[in-house]
């Protein structure tokens, strides 16, 4: 004999519409994810906002799906998680994306859910929800919906060298320490530097080391376990001055940014040090612009001041 508690047979339970949602919704992003790529959207707004837009909705379509916000907390971290093995996606891209996969599809579903509950019309009017985050979406697939990514940093630092042991230094190959801090959570380590003269037309050239080998049966790392490089091009020389720009870079960093110049400049002190400041301009490739240009940002700086604190004066 059956009672109104247990589920009527023949009939999904609510558990098992919530494994169905779940399910759905993964392959549903799964799918997005490589659609964008294939069409070389992986750097828009239209893959960081589109994928877990998508997860969002295919949870707020489920019928008795049970908790939403959970749901999508789960769907976001197995996507993220499954990423490295599956997608071949390194650890720093998965800890940049993370928080706007989780902020966008706990943002849609929160929307969804109050837009639900503001009256008798509410079916309509939840429409309106994804169909502005679609529109979020469009920066960067487009010129005409691209934020402009020109961006100039800098980090100076003060070395017990005259102005004339700086500039003999920077005429000589950098010395590079292990990377600490954000530099130091997946990002390329440089690992030499064939420095030159200080003179217009003279390249340098900096190398990094490649992605570690994954076991088998994991996808590759899409960095890549080859060395790569950038190499600037010196345009012109100061007295107290350097500027340089890239010529051409292989480094796993060009598809997050466009390096443009580099200027380094150094003026010495009453007490016979020098203040040295390193300057970097580049272009941001990655949209959404205001999430990925302050983060892009502070990776930068903190580059800079890496850079600028491998000044070797001691040699």
């Amino acid at each position: 004999m059956s009672t109104d508690m247990e589920p009527r047979r023949g009939r999904p339970t609510r558990a098992q519409w919530t494994l169905a949602a779940i399910v759905v919704a993964f392959i549903a992003c799964t799918a997005t994810a490589k659609a964008l790529k294939f069409g070389g959207l992986e750097q828009t707004a239209a893959f960081y906002i589109g994928v877990p837009l998508v997860l969002a909705v295919v949870l707020v379509l489920s019928p008795n799906s049970g908790n939403l916000y959970a749901m999508a907390l789960k769907v976001v971290t197995i996507v993220l998680l499954l990423s490295v093995p599956l997608l071949g996606e390194g650890f720093v891209c998965v800890l940049f994306a993370a928080p706007l996969f989780y902020g966008v599809a706990l943002l849609v579903v929160g929307l969804v859910n109050l837009v639900r509950k503001s009256g008798p019309d509410s079916r309509s009017r939840v429409l309106v929800v994804p169909a502005l985050f679609a529109l979020l979406a469009m920066e960067g697939v487009v010129p005409a919906t691209t934020v402009d990514g020109n961006t100039s940093v800098s980090a100076s630092t003060i070395v017990d060298a005259g102005a004339d042991e700086v500039s003999a230094a920077l005429g000589r190959p950098l010395a590079f320490s292990e990377p600490t801090g954000i530099l130091a959570a997946g990002f390329p380590r440089p690992h030499m530097d064939h420095g030159s003269a200080l003179e217009p037309g003279q390249q340098r050239v900096i190398m990094f080391d490649g992605a570690h080998h994954r076991t088998p049966f994991v996808a590759a790392h899409h960095w890549g376990t080859e060395t790569s490089e950038l190499v600037l091009q010196v345009d012109e020389v100061g007295t107290h001055s350097v500027r340089m720009h890239a010529v051409s870079d292989t480094t796993p960093l060009a598809t997050w940014l466009a390096w443009k110049s580099v200027e380094i400049g150094w003026l010495e002190l009453p007490d016979g040090r020098t203040q040295v400041t390193w300057q970097l301009d580049y272009e941001r490739k990655l949209s959404p612009s205001w999430y990925f240009g302050p983060l892009e940002q502070f990776v930068v700086q903190r580059a800079a001041e890496y850079l600028v604190g491998s000044i070797d004066v001691r040699a």
